[in-house]
């Protein structure tokens, strides 16, 4: 199998690497203090900046410009082509390195030395299309929603991360089957079950600490359960925000006053998903 050389050399002859073309590349060099190396990145939404030759002590900023004149610059971070965690300067380099810099929008991007020593730096740059993550939020931190908020913990690995808290019902009691779920503020983000009466139910979700007054309390929502089917409730990533706590009753009526008890089993398998 050929190399990507010999096949690039066969292609074109005997043509060294430097001769290959890489659109937008730009090249220079850093041999004092306040030098930069500009790429113009167009269509790109980024960069990768490589450096090498004979240098000591010389300090970097990472830069970008969405001005047409080109004269204001803002810090930007930059990551290791290697691995590791972002920056936005560099100091004391003196060896050949490789960073890749994300700036959506931007005219251009630079290096600029903040600082110099002696030598000499070549440095390549090579406008990207690089592709970044969506909704980082999921993989941890908070979600800020009306007045109350959301943490999801990462799924890391298999058994941890996601909602590890669920209220089960195995099988409804011959009741309005007044239940406590959590009694504290809470969200709610899955209910599934079925509803194995020849008849619609009604399942009553109440913003209270303890278990419900039912047909005293007034439930925030009323959920018909159709008959002889199961259901499946997906309140999404954002779910349904309990104040005070979440509780559930079963009814056969809709009325908010209703209090018609169930026959056992009407409902089974009953299980509520929530933080």
């Amino acid at each position: 199998m050929q190399s990507i050389a010999e096949t690039y050399m066969g292609a074109r002859g005997s043509l060294p690497f430097e001769d290959m073309a890489q659109a937008g590349a730009v090249t220079g060099a850093v041999s004092a203090n306040g030098q930069s190396v500009v790429v113009p990145i167009g269509a790109y939404n980024g960069a990768v900046f490589a450096w090498w030759g004979t240098f000591a002590g010389i300090a970097l900023a990472f830069e970008a410009t969405y001005e047409p004149s080109l004269a204001n610059w803002i810090a930007i971070s930059a990551l290791p082509a290697a691995g590791g965690a972002p920056v936005t300067t560099l100091t004391g380099l003196n060896a050949a390195n490789a960073y890749e810099v994300y700036a959506p929008g931007a005219l251009a991007v630079r290096i600029r030395a903040t600082a110099f020593t002696s030598g000499a730096m070549n440095v390549r740059a090579i406008p990207v299309a690089m592709m970044q993550d969506i909704a980082p939020a999921i993989s941890g931190g908070a979600v800020t929603v009306g007045s109350g908020s959301l943490a999801v913990a990462g799924q890391t690995a298999s058994g941890t991360g996601g909602l590890s808290a669920v209220n089960r019902l195995a099988s409804a009691a011959a009741s309005v089957n007044a239940t406590q779920v959590k009694a504290s503020a809470g969200r709610l983000y899955k209910i599934y079950g079925y509803n194995a009466a020849t008849s619609v139910r009604f399942l009553k979700l109440y913003n209270k600490a303890s278990a419900p007054t039912v047909g005293t309390d007034a439930p925030v929502v009323t959920i018909p359960l159709s008959p002889s089917r199961e259901f499946d409730v997906d309140l999404g990533v954002i779910g349904q925000s309990f104040s005070t706590g979440i509780a559930f009753g079963l009814t056969t009526g809709a009325a908010d006053t209703d209090t018609g008890a169930l026959a056992a089993a009407d409902v089974v398998g009953l299980a509520l998903w929530y933080a």
